[in-house]
């Protein structure tokens, strides 16, 4: 049997169809329950009462999400599913299931310009962009497009592969240094890269 999920078209900015086939489905509607059963009231009226945009939230935790992600294989298919909904919680699941190295670059593109929020596009670079081979090519192609979620997930890419890497990373301090903070026109790519190079200018 098969559905219809939806993936995004970058130039047309509608959707286009896929098949999947009905394990997928199933994996998909058992995932959505159990994100479901981890929504959390009181962590919505604090969020509310501190001014947070709420909506299309259940208020379930990083953490809570993090653990329900690691009972499952990553899927791509299963992975976009999620991601389709726009939803906050269904897409910081999908960041744990995408197969990093499976996906292509200009589907990474797709996908990061209709994440929920900054949020959804700080873990998207933590989780996903920061441990692709091509890293460094792909952050240096956010940095410089004048997309806010693109270049946000370049720079969270960029803090994650100096914490895992060390030594090792292609971003050194002075590569940072160098990132024209003039590019990043919004407020909260801004903060981003404050406290990316916030270490290197004490």
């Amino acid at each position: 049997m098969l559905i219809f999920s939806f993936t995004l078209n970058k130039q047309d900015k509608v959707m286009e169809v896929f098949p999947i086939d009905k394990k997928v489905e199933q994996l998909f509607k058992e995932v959505s329950r159990r994100i479901f059963r981890l929504q959390n009231g009181r962590s919505l009226d604090s969020m509310e009462r501190i001014g947070a945009d709420t909506r299309g939230q259940i208020g379930a935790s990083y953490l809570s999400l993090k653990n329900l992600a690691g009972q499952y294989q990553p899927d791509l298919r299963l992975a976009q599913l999620l991601w389709g909904t726009k939803k906050r919680e269904e897409q910081i699941v999908a960041c744990f299931l995408f197969p990093v190295q499976e996906l292509i670059t200009e589907k990474i593109t797709q996908l990061l310009q209709y994440c929920y929020n900054f949020e959804i596009a700080e873990y998207f670079g933590t989780l996903v962009l920061s441990k692709r081979e091509n890293v460094e090519q792909m952050v240096n192609e956010y940095l410089n497009s004048d997309h806010p979620y693109l270049q946000v997930t370049a720079l969270t890419a960029i803090g994650r592969s100096r914490i895992d890497r060390k030594l090792n990373s292609p971003f050194t301090d002075s590569y940072i240094l160098n990132i024209d903070r003039n590019k990043f026109t919004d407020t909260n790519v801004q903060k981003v890269y404050d406290r990316v190079s916030i270490c290197l200018r004490e």
